[in-house]
């Protein structure tokens, strides 16, 4: 397993309704059973049945690792959110953070609000990097 920013390229390509149920699981505290999940999840009306089956799914394309607690069936991410968003950067704009945030911004439909409130986290970001950049632990 060659980890790839936290991603091992043993992972399969996620559906669409796969990643729902993972993104569901990333909002529960860890682990999570089937039943905080699917509490998750309400909108779209699944069965337990299915909510397991999609789990089943994501614990063999290696996005979910089953467990017990009890009696109960546990799972936990084997990814995180933020890997899982750098991979995605990487597949669909080559790792430019730039074209990401130019994407981003111009299909988000973001207010003008929203885009200011982007604009000082990016600042923030650019500050602690200058600040890290500067800090010399020899020094």
């Amino acid at each position: 397993m060659k980890p790839v920013y936290g991603l091992s390229d043993r992972l399969k390509p996620l559906s669409a309704a796969e990643e729902q149920v993972l993104l569901a699981l990333w909002e529960c505290p860890a682990p999570a059973t089937r039943r905080d999940i699917s509490e998750k999840l309400t909108a779209t009306g699944w069965a337990p049945a299915t909510v397991l089956n999609f789990l089943y799914r994501l614990e063999e394309k290696g996005w979910v690792k089953g467990g017990k607690a009890g009696s109960q069936n546990t799972y936990l991410p084997t990814v995180t959110r933020r890997a899982a968003m750098r991979q995605r950067m990487d597949t669909l704009f080559g790792g430019s953070l730039p074209e990401a945030v130019r994407a981003l911004a111009s299909e988000s439909g973001a207010s003008q609000s929203q885009l200011e409130q982007a604009i000082r986290v990016l600042e923030e970001q650019h500050q602690e990097a200058e600040e890290y950049d500067l800090y010399d632990p020899y020094g």
